[in-house]
């Protein structure tokens, strides 16, 4: 079997969202004759699901030593069923007066610290597995690309940045960052750009903007894999069911994406004579102060139901349990995909994706998972669900491929890793 050394910061037991990328790739690789050297993190503290760890295969070898805070970690494992414990404000707001907490003022992130450490503890993995035939990376944190680029420049192996979010011309991100941050963002991503023999982005939107900030280096360098979905992570569990008819928002909010939207779609349904008697959003995230109050003010307050935390391996028995999967994306944002629409998209539950993003309207279509609506189009919302209730509870969605397994997406990975490796 043929290995590469995969530097991945995240990576189970660790339940981020970034996590579960490399997860999904990992578990099935090694059948297609690549076995994966991971380099990965563990800190104090780290939310973690100790079931998630049964999820790697065997043969992929795993060693927890990107950062210095790994050595003083509790053993990988958690309680699997147990919420997260609540989260500490980022240091940035503890330490930091208002006006400085803009988290784009520091490039990289907190992981910028680690790098020294993670580029000692590859190398030392790589003198220990002399057979790696090239580099990947799961990133962000954007801070391994430039890692992964050293190790390009000291033993010459092939490299692969797989970019989970765009970098530099992230159009979410780069109007927050002051010019001299931009300036430094731009020069630190082509430095791994420029070394890499394969760039891969998240969606093709985001592919047509890397194209074009950096049409220099020609468009064979670049490609794109969307996240996907593996039924057999999220087929643990059960569930209960619902005494009403059920949205269901799973994941948390971010400060890119609020829940305000939906407080406006339940107050136009109330407005049309919906009660809490007949519907319920049911949350798995917070939805934040802002959003409560929204709902308080606009009197919507009853419809909000905020469901126990649920392990990631067991939101399939939530989804099956809903009545209609409601996906809300980021405004006016068209690079990302958010990664619980691949997750949505292996349940058989209709689904309402509230985004801005005509590739995932191309997705929708595609699979006939269900409906897309524009953030501002609040009767267009409105109008989706009375029309979904219409249909009645626990309607059945099913779903045509579109390419978007993790079997299918590893298949691609695999071609990549064999196209870089083969002029070796």
């Amino acid at each position: 079997m043929r290995q590469f050394l995969y530097l991945s910061p995240y990576f189970p037991p660790q339940t981020q969202v970034g996590a579960l990328r490399p997860l999904k790739f990992v578990r099935h690789l090694p059948a297609l004759g690549w076995q994966p050297v991971v380099l990965c993190d563990l800190w104090p503290g780290a939310a973690q699901d100790a079931s998630l760890l049964d999820l790697v295969p065997a043969e992929v070898i795993v060693k927890r030593d990107w950062s210095a805070r790994a050595a003083h970690a509790t053993k990988p494992g958690g309680n699997p069923s147990g919420p997260p414990k609540p989260a500490q404000p980022p240091w940035h707001e503890r330490l930091l007066p208002a006006w400085l907490q803009n988290p784009e003022l520091l490039p990289l992130g907190e992981h910028s610290v680690d790098m020294p450490h993670a580029l000692r503890a590859a190398r030392r993995l790589l003198r220990k597995h002399p057979a790696c035939e090239a580099i990947v990376v799961n990133a962000d944190p954007f801070a391994a690309a430039l890692v992964g680029a050293q190790l390009k420049r000291e033993t010459g192996l092939p490299l692969v940045l797989d970019f989970r979010d765009p970098w530099a011309p992230c159009r979410l991100r780069r109007p927050r960052r002051p010019r001299a941050i931009r300036w430094l963002e731009d020069r630190l991503e082509r430095f791994a750009v420029e070394r890499a023999d394969h760039v891969i982005l998240n969606t093709r939107n985001t592919l047509d903007d890397y194209l074009a900030h950096y049409r220099d280096l020609g468009p064979g360098r670049f490609s794109y894999l969307r996240n996907h979905y593996d039924p057999a992570l999220v087929a643990t569990g059960s569930h209960q069911g619902f005494d009403r008819y059920t949205l269901l928002h799973l994941g948390r909010f971010t400060r890119f994406r609020q829940a305000g939207v939906l407080m406006q779609v339940l107050a136009e349904l109330a407005r049309r004579g919906v009660e809490p008697a007949d519907l319920q959003l049911v949350l798995t995230g917070e939805p934040g102060k802002a959003a409560r109050a929204e709902a308080e003010r606009l009197g919507v307050q009853d419809f909000l139901v905020r469901h126990p935390h649920v392990p990631y391996r067991e939101i399939g028995a939530v989804m099956q349990a809903a009545d209609l999967l409601v996906l809300l994306a980021e405004a006016a944002a068209t690079q990302r995909i958010a990664s619980k629409l691949y997750d949505y998209l292996g349940a058989t539950r209709p689904l309402l994706a509230i985004t801005d993003n005509p590739e995932v309207r191309e997705m929708l279509q595609a699979s006939g998972a269900g409906h897309m609506r524009l953030h501002d189009d609040i009767a267009g919302i409105a109008d989706t669900i009375q029309a979904e209730m219409a249909r009645g509870r626990q309607r059945e969605a099913p779903r045509q491929p579109i390419g978007v397994t993790s079997p299918e997406a590893s298949v691609r990975l695999a071609e990549v890793l064999a196209s870089v490796t083969a002029t070796r």
